[in-house]
């Protein structure tokens, strides 16, 4: 019926086609229709990647509209046109040939082994993009590669010079005191450009007034420029985050509390890649489907904000100290001077980049820890930084890994049971009930304590597991961290009817004295 409305209201254009068609010719000449990796029909605005529009929301309709009122200068029976329009032209994109993947922010070309051959950077001004390769960077016009959201913010250009090195933005973040620390938040920063690696949650914590807010938003904007930059609260559902890390090629969530079980676990997924599926419209059953793989940062005054060991062992755990009254510098004063060095510091980025990726293939590492692309990658990063080296970073992470076996043994409280028991005598055998009821045992001992048998303290604390079964889940979620600190877990066989659990303490020695033992039951007993 609006196609006959069409053709009844609108005299003959061209050769006895319709307005309509007409305008459809038109708009295929001018752009260039394509579907995404998702099988979505969008349309590239004059045949760049500037403008990318999908034909079926509400920004290609006032886009369409606006079209047809300039070009036709014609009001009546525009709604119905608009509508047979914008079919044809969804036809014309799902049976045409051409294809484009589109992106956030950032894309990344192969070669045939997997490792980076190209990385391309949205500016997001609608022009520019930044190639960079293993030979060197280069701003180039913006390719069909990219789909903008409203909240992203155009990226400064960046300046060429031959530095390879972000040193000039350490004073205007918080105070990293230990050296290690800082190189590794240089290589993570670097690393953010690499999309689709698997990379760790950066958690910033401290006291307040020690600048993690801004910390936090200095990093997040080199690489998502943003309004959303002051970062996002707690978001407790897992769809919604999803949704949002679909449309940031970065993460922040600022000032958590706390970490639920749910957001702990929805946060594993984001970090090292996960898929979302739902209904499109609640009228039908199609399906809205997403890939994501983003680098999240958190920010927080305590350090055991991260306590669930699967987060735990993907999160780079940073401390900063609170910012002295002689050292504090005013907010305008520390924006004017960023945005005056951030074209420098974006060079300084791409320099070390475009070394890293040439290094890449040649890296060869004989041990590989959790998130292993990513370590490799930021050996690469330290390797082609000025001053520093691939072994400095190795060093750096072992240094961060120890602090992270302490947040986790900290936030455990089955872990300092274990670690409590074989301490006595580096061994201890038994059943998750008697691990449960956790009395230590002390020969020899009979001034310190008033029997040989005593309740362990953790058994009185809330948080202690209310029964056996739910004490052997929590063994098996920190079984890598006990035996990252020498505690060897065996469980799971028989003996005695019943089901057994060994401890052993590979770092204990027979030797220890009574006075040893004595302090470590005056430490643990209420």
């Amino acid at each position: 019926m609006a196609e006959n409305l069409a053709n009844k209201s609108d005299p003959k254009v061209d050769k006895g086609k319709t307005l309509a068609e007409e305008a459809v010719e038109q708009i295929k000449d001018q752009n260039t229709l394509f579907i995404d990796q998702r099988q979505e029909p969008y349309i590239a605005i004059r045949k760049t990647g500037g403008q990318v529009i999908k034909l079926t929301s509400k920004e290609f309709e006032r886009w369409l509209r606006n079209f047809l009122i300039k070009k036709y200068k014609r009001f009546q029976g525009l709604d119905a046109i608009v509508d047979i329009v914008r079919t044809m032209l969804i036809y014309e994109a799902e049976t045409g040939d051409e294809y484009h993947e589109l992106n956030t922010r950032l894309c990344r070309v192969d070669d045939c082994q997997g490792n980076p051959l190209e990385i391309i950077y949205d500016t997001c001004d609608g022009l520019h993009a930044i190639s960079i390769t293993p030979e060197s960077w280069s701003i180039q016009d913006v390719p069909i590669a990219f789909l903008r959201h409203r909240h992203q913010k155009p990226q400064s250009l960046p300046e060429r010079h031959e530095d390879c090195s972000i040193e000039l933005l350490r004073p205007l973040l918080s105070e990293f005191k230990d050296d290690r620390e800082w190189l590794v938040v240089m290589a993570y920063i670097c690393s953010l450009y690499i999309p689709n690696i698997p990379k760790p949650l950066l958690s910033i914590s401290g006291d307040n007034g020690s600048g993690k807010t801004l910390t936090a938003r200095r990093i997040v904007d080199l690489v998502e420029c943003s309004s959303l930059e002051s970062g996002l609260p707690v978001i407790s559902n897992g769809q919604e985050l999803m949704r949002l890390a679909n449309k940031n090629a970065a993460l922040l969530l600022d000032n958590l509390s706390n970490i639920s079980l749910s957001l702990s676990d929805e946060l594993c997924r984001i970090c090292t890649g996960s898929s979302l599926a739902k209904r499109a419209l609640y009228s039908d059953d199609d399906d809205w489907i997403c890939q994501v793989c983003r680098p999240v940062i958190i920010t927080g005054i305590p350090s055991t904000l991260v306590q669930r060991e699967d987060l735990l062992d993907r999160t780079l755990p940073l401390k900063v100290s609170r910012i002295s009254e002689t050292k504090r510098r005013t907010q305008s004063e520390l924006d004017s001077e960023f945005a005056r060095l951030k074209p420098y510091l974006l060079g300084s980025i791409y320099n070390t980049l475009s070394k890293a990726l040439k290094l890449l293939p040649s890296v060869k590492l004989e041990k590989l820890p959790r998130l292993a692309d990513w370590y490799a990658l930021s050996y690469a990063i330290c390797e082609s930084m000025d001053g520093h080296t691939g072994q400095e970073f190795v060093e750096a992470y072992k240094f961060i890994l120890d602090r992270q076996t302490e947040i986790a043994v900290e936030s455990s409280l089955v872990a300092q049971a274990c670690r409590l028991l074989t301490s006595q005598t580096g061994t201890w055998e038994g059943t998750a009930s008697q691990l449960h009821e956790i009395r230590l045992r002390y020969s020899g001992l009979a001034d310190c304590v008033e029997d040989d048998t005593a309740r362990c303290y953790l058994v009185n604390h809330p948080d202690w597991p209310r029964s056996p079964a739910t004490l052997g889940k929590q063994l098996d979620r920190c079984k890598s961290t006990l035996e990252s600190i020498g505690i060897k877990v065996k469980h799971g066989h028989y003996k005695y009817g019943q089901r057994w659990i060994e401890l052993t303490d590979t770092n204990w020695k027979d030797g220890q004295s009574n006075e040893a033992k004595r302090e470590v039951t005056q430490k643990s007993l209420c």
